[in-house]
């Protein structure tokens, strides 16, 4: 039996619920002092034995949710965090950075665009207590000689779980999978290229979804291969598409995604460009759902899609 070691603990604290309360700058920019208060909440945990957080954030008086997804690579020890609100249903682009040495503040910075221009954008934790924290969000517009902070939360733990939202519900396509699965693999070895040969073993995997179905999360053990992997689903409800991408633990960071949907019979085609050994490739997933058995399979393309080598086949048996 696989012993998985533990990698980081950095987001343990945020595991659970809390109250969030909510302050805005009206105006980026714009030497605006005004600002905009408003309550929420958040539920978050943390996957991959903390080496992944999530949190959902509630908005009631906005109706609409948010959500971080926080990656940490075990190469360079350093977070990358993506930001996904449901009015906009994509994915901002990620701030990158880590812990003090001492813990007592994280601080991450990325590119970004506001109103059209490019900004750096940073988020920073601090004030760390086991049931309140502190965190906020600013813009630079000169390469971060000066920053403004337009965005404040202030975190307080709460017992019991936030009320759901009244809001319409985007999609139910991956409610199949939320709960617990035992599956088998079977994997081509190498997955292109001759000769090869086919190997089996099994795994685990638990699913759930966020956003009242519209982000569809799981993560797997794979005990004999030494990894763990996490599958994180973003919706589009104007495409009606998913964009679907594949996290390795020892990598820790957001592959290449695969587009795609449901046809009516219930089959999912999802493609998507990515590269093997440095070879460009498309690589194509298929699901077909189930209540207690459901299948996955993924085949990779060197000729634009015209003939597809299938190299992974998993038949997933519920287990609760």
């Amino acid at each position: 039996m696989t012993t998985w070691t533990k990698v980081t603990g950095d987001f343990d604290f945020l595991n659970g619920y809390f109250d969030v309360h909510h302050r805005t700058l009206k105006q980026a920019f714009a030497g605006c002092d005004e600002w905009l208060e408003y309550d929420g909440t958040t539920t978050a945990r943390t996957y991959f034995d903390g080496q992944i957080s999530i949190d959902e954030m509630r908005f009631p008086t906005k109706g609409s949710y948010g959500l971080s997804l926080r990656l940490f690579d075990p190469v360079s020890e350093q977070w990358s965090i993506w930001w996904v609100s449901s009015t906009t249903m994509k994915l901002y682009p990620p701030v990158h950075g880590g812990w003090a040495a001492d813990g007592s503040r994280c601080r991450l910075v990325g590119e970004d665009t506001h109103d059209g221009r490019p900004i750096l954008c940073s988020y920073e934790w601090s004030d760390i207590t086991a049931d309140t924290a502190h965190w906020e969000q600013a813009y630079s517009a000169d390469g971060g000689e000066t920053w403004e902070t337009n965005w404040i939360m202030d975190f307080t733990r709460r017992s019991t779980p936030p009320p759901a939202l009244d809001v319409p519900k985007l999609t139910d396509d991956f409610d199949f999978l939320v709960g617990r699965w035992s599956f088998h693999n079977r994997r081509r070895r190498p997955v292109l290229g001759e000769p090869f040969e086919w190997y089996e073993h099994d795994a685990t995997m638990e699913a759930t979804t966020y956003f009242d179905g519209a982000i569809s999360f799981d993560e797997g053990w794979f005990p004999s291969e030494g990894f763990r992997g996490a599958t994180f689903r973003l919706y589009d409800p104007e495409a009606k598409t998913w964009s679907i991408h594949w996290i390795n633990s020892q990598r820790g960071r957001l592959e290449s995604p695969v587009i795609g949907s449901f046809t009516p019979d219930g089959t999912g085609t999802f493609e998507g460009p990515d590269d093997w050994n440095g070879q460009p490739i498309d690589v194509r997933f298929l699901w077909t759902p189930g209540t207690d058995k459901a299948a996955w399979q993924q085949s990779f393309s060197t000729d634009q899609g015209k003939t597809w080598t299938t190299n992974w086949h998993m038949e997933h048996t519920r287990v609760d």
